[in-house]
């Protein structure tokens, strides 16, 4: 198994941290290579969202994982995607918030198992080079995010319900 895990800290309420990181619109937004993120069904725990790569390419998760305001983590039907069926035998995603004195900590993790035997490592290192500045990529994406949703907050008579091309990250990424 090979995991990918970033972390970054964010000065910023933990609710708000979290409706960003949930915030599937935000994610396909900020994500560089997705073009749509959605829920097919359910929510929370159980819960199956469907994803599309900018190529074209879409895949099914099924969410086994979820604690409001804590985390959630996701696992690829890798037979519904031609990129994942080619590369892996597993994929999950996880993201984790940690409430900390000096802001609230974010952490996002990759797992998978690679095919290929030998040259499933060649693989793992690819991904793991690839994988790095994506994350912070999304991270930069969220940074940006929350700054809109903090500075809607400070003025009472706006909503902090954003359509999405109101959204700051959608300003930034599309």
């Amino acid at each position: 198994m090979t995991s990918i895990t970033s972390q970054r800290l964010f000065d910023a309420p933990a609710d708000i941290v979290w409706a960003v990181m949930t915030d599937l619109g935000v994610y396909a937004a900020v994500a560089p290579n997705l073009s749509s993120a959605v829920v097919l069904h359910g929510e929370g725990e159980g819960m199956i969202r469907k994803c599309v790569d900018t190529k074209g390419n879409a895949w099914t998760e099924l969410c086994h994982y979820w604690e409001a305001g804590q985390g959630s983590a996701v696992a690829v039907d890798v037979e519904t995607s031609e990129f994942h069926r080619s590369f892996f035998t597993r994929f999950e995603g996880r993201w984790e918030l940690t409430e900390r004195d000096d802001g609230v900590l974010v952490t996002m993790a990759f797992d998978f198992d690679t095919k290929y035997g030998p040259f499933g490592a060649l693989l793992e290192r690819y991904f793991q080079y690839k994988a790095i500045p994506l994350i912070e990529d999304i991270f930069d994406g969220w940074s940006a995010e929350i700054e809109t949703r903090l500075a809607k907050s400070e003025r009472p008579d706006e909503s902090m319900a954003l359509s999405e091309p109101e959204t700051r990250a959608n300003q930034i990424y599309r």
